[in-house]
């Protein structure tokens, strides 16, 4: 069974607490939008590009240490029809 002390918080901590919490909540927002909305269209490029790459001859993906395989088109992962959504 949890005890607990019982306290009181000073109204100038209280305050404060509420302060914070909208300040956390509007740079949560303005991050989640960074990288959800404006970095979107080089994350697509990105995708691109290492799919190009593991499928390249004489690339390929690293299976173990120096070992690479390049990967068949039978392989490779379809595009999902929702949108990509980064969580941090």
């Amino acid at each position: 069974m949890a005890h607990t002390i019982k306290h009181s918080i000073p109204a100038a901590v209280k305050a404060w607490i509420k302060k914070e919490v909208q300040l956390q909540k509007q740079l949560h927002k303005k991050i989640s939008k960074e990288i959800n909305e404006d970095m979107a269209p080089r994350r697509v490029k990105w995708y691109a590009e290492f799919l190009e790459r593991i499928q390249r001859p004489g690339r390929g993906f690293n299976v173990h240490f120096t070992e690479r395989r390049v990967i068949p088109d039978a392989e490779m992962p379809v595009q999902p029809r929702r949108k990509d959504r980064v969580v941090w």
